[in-house]
Parts: C-alpha cells; structure tokens; sequence
C-alpha cells in the first residue's frame, strides 16, 4: 500500500510540478546505455572521474549487485573476479584520491584500493577498518583519507589508522551516512542523528535541539570550493555560509517534494540536484527541472552527479549513464 501510494505522487508530481519551469529549459546529453554502447547494465549506482578523465562507475542493483567499470576513449573495461582480485560486486562508493588512486568501497569486502597495477583489499581482517560494509571515502588536505562504514568514521594516513565511534563524536546516531571535507580541512559527517564538525581536536555537534536543522535525518554533506556547506536532509536543502543558513524545500524553490537529494556543483558555480523526480538545476537564482519527459535524461532516478575537466557532467541513474555537455 505504502508503494502503490509513493508512486502515485510519484506520478502526480512529475505530470504537475515537473511541468512547471522557467522558460523551457534545455540539457545536451549523451546516453550510454545497452541499445547504445556496450555498457554492461543500465543501472548505474555511483560515479567518480579520475585525473584523467576516465569514468569510474558502479552498476547493478541491490539484490544481485553489478560491475565496477572503467570508462574511456570509447571502451568500457570491466573489473571482476575474473581479471583481478575484487571480489564484491556490490561497490557502494568509488573515490579518487590525489594521487590518482582509486578507493572502492564495497558492501561486503571493506575496501579496494587500485593504484593502475596493483589490488590492495583492506578488511577487519587484514587492517583496523571496524567494518566491511562502506559507504563513504574522502580525503582531507593533509592527505589522510576518511572511511564511514554505518556505526564509525575511520581515518587512515597510510600508516596509521584510528577508529572514532559515537563516543568519541558526541553523537548518539545509528547510522552514518558521509564524510566531507571543507577548505579549512574541516570533516563533516552525516548522521541520522544531524551532523558533526571535526576540527582535528574538537567536535561540534549539530542537531534540531541545538540549532535551525528542521530534521535530524541528514543524509549527506556536501562541501563547495568557496567553503560553503551543503547539507541534504530528507526533503530539504540547507546552504550554510558562516552564520548563515538557507533553507529550500519544494515550497521555495524548484526541488520536488518527498525526495533525498543528490547535490553537485560544477565549474562555473551551477548547482545539480539529484533526486527520484529526475534533475534539478540551479544557475543564476533560477530553477529548472529535467526529467525523462521534458529532456534527454532517461530516468527519474538519480544517484549520483559529477564533472570531469571540461566541466562535462556525468550523472548515475537507474537507466544508463549520461554525460550532459
């Protein structure tokens, strides 16, 4: 019942909302799918680009998982069990880091690391990582790279590794969801239980209880080059700015309602929304909305949106992967 609802205001949202805009707004997209190109599968979960501008992707779905694949020059190389030692298809995230290597997180293998010859799988096993299952890498200033894997956050500079759990955080989540880095090399996590700021010595803790955040369900941060932070919580957007907060929601502006929110921010300052509704853009106090019956984009479900070096976006969803030029 609580399905059949969803996709009725599913259905309502995208005949009524999505119709509405500003002017007709228009994208070009390029559409690799499985009519298309030799893509293994249409569903893309997640998407990274590289120093080099290869397309890093995850396909699959959550029952039966998918592929990690590389892509560039027009071939698509798909790493398995049968051509090196990765072992989950199930890959949740896939970072960059600045040296070029890649960082897979995984479901059920912890973490592979690939630096264009070599495999390293770093697992409790094998390493003090406190979890397999992870679902968000990033690396600060200083080079040292972040894993949150649910219940904790853990910070590895190579040789040396700590584990911060909820005691250590100040914060009573159940779940955490992302780390991001701002241009102070502040760390800021997501949580069900609001979000935290780590300094390097201090945490501050951010809640509903303690400040303007409507929800303490926040679902990912997002942290732009001008040092502003972005955080998601479940049908809104904030814009935090020093001291000063700015709240979206489908009441003013042109994100939809019911929807966990996927932001990107490109080269030039333009804002890109995933949602369930398709794509929201946000350039020059204007919004417009891209769905498969307005535009190129083939799916109303977008996971995740990225750039390479042209400032060409690529954007996960569960009908192929695109490249918005």
């Amino acid at each position: 019942m609580k399905k059949l609802i969803y996709f009725i205001i599913l259905y309502l949202l995208t005949t009524t909302l999505f119709a509405q805009g500003n002017g007709n707004p228009t994208i070009n997209c390029v559409v690799f799918d499985t009519n298309t190109s030799k893509i293994p599968e249409n569903i893309i979960k997640t998407v990274s680009v590289d120093h080099l501008d290869h397309v890093w992707f995850a396909t699959g779905d959550c029952f039966f998982g998918g592929k990690l694949v590389e892509y560039f020059d027009n071939e698509f190389r798909v790493y398995d069990s049968t051509n090196c030692s990765m072992d989950d298809r199930f890959v949740t995230t896939i970072f960059i880091d600045i040296n070029n290597t890649k960082w897979i997180g995984t479901r059920f293998h912890g973490i592979y690391k690939f630096d264009g010859s070599k495999w390293v799988n770093y697992v409790p096993q094998n390493s003090p990582l406190p979890g397999v299952h992870v679902v968000s890498i990033n690396q600060d200033r200083d080079g040292t790279l972040w894993f949150v894997t649910e219940k904790e956050l853990t910070s590895f500079d190579g040789v040396n590794w700590k584990v911060y759990k909820s005691s250590d955080i100040h914060l009573a989540f159940d779940e955490l969801y992302e780390v991001a880095v701002d241009n102070q090399n502040n760390k800021w996590i997501a949580s069900n239980k609001g979000f935290a700021k780590f300094d390097g010595a201090t945490w501050s803790i951010f809640q509903k209880e303690n400040s303007k955040l409507p929800s303490n369900q926040v679902n990912s941060v997002y942290c732009d080059k001008s040092g502003i932070l972005w955080v998601v919580y479940w049908s809104g957007l904030i814009k935090i700015e020093k001291e000063n907060w700015t709240i979206y929601t489908s009441e003013n502006s042109g994100l939809p309602e019911f929807n966990d929110y996927k932001i990107f921010i490109d080269a030039n300052g333009t804002k890109w929304i995933g949602t369930s509704l398709g794509i929201v853009r946000h350039e020059n106090d204007k919004w417009a909305s891209f769905t498969p019956q307005n535009s190129c984009v083939r799916s109303f479900f977008i996971n995740k949106i990225v750039s390479d070096s042209k400032n060409n976006k690529w954007v996960a969803s569960n009908d192929g992967l695109l490249m918005i030029k």
